[in-house]
């Protein structure tokens, strides 16, 4: 199908004393009733940031399968609503696109996806390039708009051969009534079937592409899309003839108590690497892209001696010969007053945002990520001493980004003006056990 392209027009903005406004980008456009904005504002700083894509639907009919994009300068960038929305972000370029049902732009309807840019101290974060863009026919025409709006999801599709891959996925929740499939190969309809898995065959050996699925309903009306099946075909047999070479002078390193650093020299292949397997006393525990030449394995334990592999695997799944095996032993556990367990340099700030009439009030923190206890995926924040709410990292559908260094989030306290509140917070070690506090703070919301 092609595909709708629209420019969004990008600003940054500082808010502070002296607010300084930052021109981005000038573009803008509008097609087909779509139009959209994009920018960096609340109170951005080298810490922290927050920015939103606006969307505006001036059609008639909703749209579905939208999909915005855009550059950061810098820093990871998060969902404040990660149930809504699926965000990647592959080096500084970041996708958004809605999840299922969950955010379909309504016919003469506004959307804003808001979200947050860790740029970890280096400067303001900046924002270009952004765009969004739709399949044609996705604005509801034909497709199903009533209640049931479930879609098609992932079943374990796999690669068969350098030419053909099995497409496997499960039926709509919500019992609609499906009469077939519609089969989609890099945005083309490729076949119709009435099953839920599907052959693809005559591909190009060694390539990657992306499969989507939709249902038809038995009254014609269409399902949103499933998410993307993305699979790399093998390599033909005669173009992979031999295994990858060894991967060279593996090391290994104690980064705490709790995780182990590992580098190696790139393998090689007659065709290409596609990955490596990273082997535990002998069980393999994860894996690599090709691009990888280093590893963090966490989930370990204190004070405990640890023995590292690492092989190299081809496009055909052909697998390397191990390299030598190396140990190492973890640090000692941190003592019981929490040690570096503790997050650091904790700081709060207030906000507000409008939420129709209603001003709701937030606080914005900030903290440095403690080091060498594991990686941590999970905080937990109390006010007035008092659990209040837990983030978590590393988890989802797409799998959010663990902060490593800097960390940060945004947490809604109500429309309570002029309320004090204290806060603090505390990390789940690499271990599985909660650590230390951060220092607590005292804030109090505006009047």
């Amino acid at each position: 199908m092609s595909r709708k392209r629209i420019a969004l027009a990008c600003a940054a903005v500082v808010v502070g004393v002296g607010s300084v406004v930052i021109p981005v980008a000038a573009n803008a456009g509008e097609e087909d009733g779509l139009a959209a904005a994009c920018r960096v504002a609340d109170q951005a700083t080298v810490w922290w940031a927050s920015g939103e894509v606006s969307l505006t639907n001036k059609g008639d009919r909703p749209v579905r399968d939208w999909t915005a994009e855009f550059d950061v300068s810098q820093g990871q960038v998060t969902l404040d609503n990660p149930w809504a929305y699926e965000l990647r972000q592959d080096g500084k370029h970041v996708t958004v696109k809605p999840i299922a049902d969950r955010a379909d732009l309504a016919a003469k309807g506004n959307r804003a996806v808001r979200v947050g840019i860790n740029p970890a101290g280096k400067a303001i974060p900046k924002i270009t390039g952004c765009r969004v863009s739709s399949p044609s026919g996705d604005d509801g025409n034909g497709t199903d708009t009533g209640t049931n709006t479930a879609v098609p999801a992932d079943g374990g599709s796999f690669v068969k051969d350098h030419t053909a891959v099995h497409l496997m996925w499960k039926p709509p929740a919500g019992g609609a009534e499906v009469d077939r499939y519609e089969v989609f190969q890099d945005g083309k309809q490729i076949k119709t079937v009435k099953g839920t898995m599907a052959d693809v065959e005559k591909l190009a050996a060694a390539t990657r592409y992306t499969f989507k699925v939709r249902a038809v309903r038995t009254d014609g009306r269409t399902t949103g899309f499933s998410k993307d099946i993305v699979l790399t075909t093998h390599a033909a047999p005669g173009q992979d003839k031999a295994k990858p070479v060894i991967p060279a002078e593996l090391e290994a390193t104690a980064s705490g108590p709790y995780q182990a650093s590992l580098r190696w020299h790139a393998a090689t292949d007659d065709v290409a690497v596609t990955g490596y397997r990273i082997y535990r006393n002998g069980t393999r525990v994860q894996e690599a892209d090709a691009k990888a030449t280093s590893a963090t394995v966490s989930g370990l334990t204190a004070s405990t001696a640890y023995r590292f592999r690492v092989t190299a695997v081809d496009a055909s799944g052909k697998e390397s010969d191990p390299t030598r095996e190396t140990q190492v032993t973890t640090a000692a556990a941190p003592d019981g007053n929490g040690g570096t367990a503790a997050p650091g340099d904790f700081a709060a700030t207030t906000a507000t945002k409008q939420d129709g009439n209603v001003t709701q009030h937030y606080l914005n923190l900030t903290w440095s990520v403690p080091q060498g206890v594991g990686q941590i995926t999970t905080y937990q924040v109390y006010l007035n001493g008092k659990p209040a709410q837990t983030f978590m990292w590393g988890t989802g559908d797409p799998v959010l980004p663990v902060p490593s260094t800097k960390g940060s989030r945004e947490v809604l306290v109500g429309a309570h003006p002029g309320t004090t509140y204290t806060v603090k917070l505390r990390a789940r070690l690499g271990d599985g056990k909660w650590g230390a506090f951060s220092r607590e703070l005292t804030v109090k919301t505006g009047g």
